[in-house]
């Protein structure tokens, strides 16, 4: 049975990151390489009045990459759950060329470990129509240290339309590690097993926006709305508008 090594609540308090303000409170903003980077516009909105728009250009590169990104700045706790939640739109006039891929949004390790940008334990990747959930084991996690996993495949993956993903997480660094995923509330994955680094003292962090390498010939632009961290599927439902902490 999943989560049956969970904790009945993780120890933190419910955050939504919504950008209803029109400003980036609560998230980190160091991975954005020009004003166009992330904009908060109210043309293209989920739910509320307002959401960010991501664009990528080819020459933007910050942080040992081609990347816009907004990072939520909260470390998972070890051995205990979280639920994320996020609506995406991918522009249908601002489409990726063939052949080139990119990450929407990605959890990602502390890369305390001699690897200077460490490995994703969960990424939502989208290639040529095909959005594609994987992960990286990490070499003290897996007796298998190259294994990447699949965890959902989506092909025909429709643009110009929001998406609404919710994902469950039980993070454990000495255990299985348990997953599950929805969306637009279709759950796609029910997995567990090993994700995390064993002697790494600081859980994954999240990560909204584009990632793309090598970077493409074109812009990408790509809309997320309504991020919220929380302890259960209505905490952090982004069909919902949540008003609170950020």
């Amino acid at each position: 049975m999943l989560f049956s090594s969970q904790t009945a609540h993780a120890s933190f308090d419910p955050v939504h990151l919504d950008f209803e303000s029109s400003a980036f409170d609560g998230w980190t903003t160091t991975r954005l390489a020009a004003a166009h980077s992330a904009m908060i516009q109210s043309r293209t909105v989920r739910v509320g009045t307002r959401a960010c728009r991501f664009e990528l250009r080819p020459e933007d590169y910050i942080s040992q990459g081609h990347r816009a990104e907004l990072r939520d700045p909260f470390n998972a706790i070890w051995e205990e759950e979280v639920w994320y939640g996020f609506s995406t739109l991918m522009s249908s006039a601002h489409r990726l060329a063939a052949g080139i891929g990119c990450v929407l949004a990605q959890w990602h390790d502390q890369a305390l470990l001699g690897d200077p940008s460490g490995k994703p334990p969960i990424a939502i990747r989208y290639l040529d129509g095909v959005l594609r959930i994987t992960g990286a084991a990490g070499k003290f996690a897996s007796p298998e240290p190259d294994i990447r996993y699949e965890f959902a495949r989506l092909p025909a993956f429709p643009l110009g339309v929001w998406h609404d993903f919710v994902f469950r997480v039980f993070w454990s660094r000495h255990g299985a590690s348990e997953i599950e995923a929805w969306i637009d509330k279709r759950r796609i994955i029910r997995w567990r097993g090993p994700l995390a680094y064993q002697n790494e003292p600081q859980g994954p962090y999240f990560k909204l926006g584009i990632y793309w390498s090598p970077p493409g010939p074109e812009p990408v632009v790509v809309y997320h709305d309504n991020y919220s961290r929380g302890h259960s599927f209505s905490e952090v439902d982004p069909s919902v508008l949540h008003l609170g902490s950020s």
